[in-house]
């Protein structure tokens, strides 16, 4: 979702911007009904000669100034592709780490001609000097940023939500977000939320997403884990919701118990409406949450210690508000959308003219 929302927003600013992918894939759907134009890349795997030529056909005919990659294997067609066009620069956004180092000839050599690698956090940054055949001056630390005015909070829209599920309005209300996987902390949130119920008769739990493609297993696991628990109405599935900012405004708290996370951009989303966190203190997460100012960092897969942070919470509405209050105080300047464009440009300006004086 990343992708067609910087393209669209550096169309706005006058940029002529071509969105390549996959066809009909969600990020080719999602780029089409934005209006932007499209280029059908269809790549299954490393080497793709007829693309290559392909590619490089519409590269000269476009006039193709800057050329900006969001998955490393896509390199291995991109760097062939602009072969001799040594005016384009090349960008690589990584969003998730790499496991096996990859300094052999072939990479040295793809590699060599990206311009800058872009690492959502300090841990993908960490990461990729580790496993990379970079330099330092390849890689740069660029956080994602989210629209601080479309997150935001929203009284009516609490309202509303909370009147689709039937939850009262002065409930207090605890969610979570993400594709139902156990590796999203799902387990610990309803054994959490098994033992608060028992405990606070008015605190309500909201599960907002839904199982990938392949992972049915995976939500048939926690939906029977959270049948066994039997905490009826209280408990809500909402399934894959769209706009997430409408759901995340009918929360009170948002707890977000990942096992890893590269970045974390729901829990910016729920800082910026003014949401209290309560997140595992893994990889990108540590970019965002200032524990004890913006929320509580736990360890990943101890749900002890994340029954303890939330109920702390319950129990002050006080600390509540300040950190919702601090919370969107942070994003709003640290990872604000137009400024990432702002920066997104200033490499690219910078990579050109640095480009021209080779």
């Amino acid at each position: 979702m990343h992708v067609p929302g910087v393209s669209r927003a550096l169309a706005i600013r006058g940029h002529t911007v071509i969105v390549a992918g996959f066809p009909e894939s969600p990020l080719m759907k999602e780029a089409k009904a934005l209006q932007m134009s499209t280029y059908s890349l269809p790549l299954k795997s490393y080497w793709h000669p007829i693309q290559q030529w392909k590619l490089r056909r519409f590269i000269q005919k476009n006039a193709i100034q800057i050329v900006h990659s969001h998955y490393s294997r896509d390199l291995w067609t991109l760097v062939p592709a602009i072969r001799k066009m040594d005016h384009i620069p090349l960008f690589l956004t990584k969003h998730i780490g790499t496991q096996r180092p990859k300094k052999d000839f072939l990479h040295r050599k793809i590699y060599a001609r990206v311009d800058k690698i872009l690492a959502n956090s300090q841990v993908i940054y960490e990461n990729i000097l580790k496993t990379h055949p970079v330099q330092k001056n390849q890689v740069e630390l660029f956080h994602l940023g989210i629209d601080t005015g479309r997150f935001k909070p929203d009284a009516n829209n609490r309202q509303r939500i909370r009147g689709e599920f039937r939850i009262p309005q002065n409930a207090l209300v605890i969610g979570i977000v993400g594709r139902l996987q156990r590796a999203k902390g799902y387990l610990e949130f309803l054994e959490m939320a098994a033992q608060l119920s028992r405990k606070y008769a008015s605190v309500y739990f909201l599960l907002i997403g839904g199982a990938s493609r392949g992972e049915d297993e995976e939500e048939q696991l926690i939906r029977k884990k959270a049948k066994e628990l039997q905490l009826g109405s209280r408990l809500i599935f909402t399934g894959f919701r769209k706009n997430i900012e409408n759901m995340l405004q009918a929360l009170d708290i948002f707890v977000f118990p990942s096992y890893a996370e590269a970045y974390g951009l729901v829990v910016l989303e729920a800082m910026s409406v003014g949401l209290p966190i309560v997140s595992s203190n893994c990889d990108g997460i540590l970019d965002i949450v200032i524990e004890g100012e913006t929320g509580e960092l736990v360890p990943p897969r101890e749900a002890t210690q994340l029954v303890e942070r939330v109920e702390a919470l319950i129990q002050s509405p006080e600390k509540r508000s300040r950190y919702g209050r601090l919370g969107r105080m942070r994003v709003q300047m640290h990872f604000n959308f137009d400024t990432m464009i702002d920066n997104l440009e200033l490499l690219y300006e910078k990579s050109l003219t640095e480009r021209i004086k080779e």
